[in-house]
């Protein structure tokens, strides 16, 4: 799931020819997703709205694409800390 919302955050000068194929690997995924980890949860979202999502372009899945990149920025924040505070040795 987190792989998925990283190729679906990246921004439109990328090639897109291949998100549809990327949701639908999604859709494979998410019923196997643990919902329990409040971590997650901003990812878990976002990852459903795209499986909702009904595209009029193929690829193009409109505001979602810049909450993908929101979500995963944040996601790579908490864990950079995370590593951070494990590093220095911090409780």
């Amino acid at each position: 799931m987190i792989h998925a919302l990283g190729v679906l955050s990246r921004p439109p000068i990328t090639d897109r020819s291949d998100l549809d194929l990327v949701v639908g690997i999604l859709r494979d995924l998410m019923p196997g997703v643990t919902r329990e980890n409040p971590q997650l949860m901003g990812l878990i979202q976002t990852a459903d709205q795209f499986l909702s999502c009904r595209v009029s372009v193929p690829g193009c899945y409109g505001g979602l694409h810049d909450r993908a990149r929101k979500v995963m920025n944040e996601w790579d924040r908490r864990r950079l800390a995370d590593a951070w505070d494990r590093a220095r040795g911090a409780k």
